[in-house]
């Protein structure tokens, strides 16, 4: 018998070469287990392994979620503050949300806003 015609008992039914059956408890196997089982019994090979699943639906879903944890307080003032809070904020190598941020709970923190009141002096009802 020639090499070409020589047919070996493992390989020439094509279920015994693609079979992936999960091993006995204490037997030695090839760990082909975990991929069969995720892709329905069959067993290619070249599975992944998936991570754990998204919390949210999609990316919109994911930034409305954000959104809804967060407060946003839009802050305005005289163009000269604002140029001198962006200054700050470049120094600091931050953003100017970052900056307002710190300074707002330094603020918080260091005064009693409730007994000593605001800095400045009203006019027509602004702060000025």
């Amino acid at each position: 018998m020639s090499a070409l015609q020589l047919l070996l008992p493992e390989i020439a039914a094509p279920e015994a070469a693609n079979d992936c059956t999960p091993p006995e408890v204490g037997s030695d196997g090839d760990g082909c287990a975990v991929a069969c089982i995720a892709n329905g019994g069959e067993c290619a090979g070249n599975e992944k392994r998936k991570g754990r699943r998204p919390v949210h639906a999609s990316a919109a879903a994911r930034k409305a979620a954000y959104r809804a944890e967060k407060a946003r307080v839009d802050f305005t003032d005289k163009p000269e503050i604002i140029a001198k809070l962006r200054e700050t904020a470049a120094q600091l190598d931050c953003s100017v949300n970052e900056l307002l941020q710190s300074m707002v709970r330094f603020a918080e923190c260091n005064r009693n806003w409730k007994q000593v009141g605001l800095y400045g002096a009203r006019n027509n009802g602004v702060l000025q």
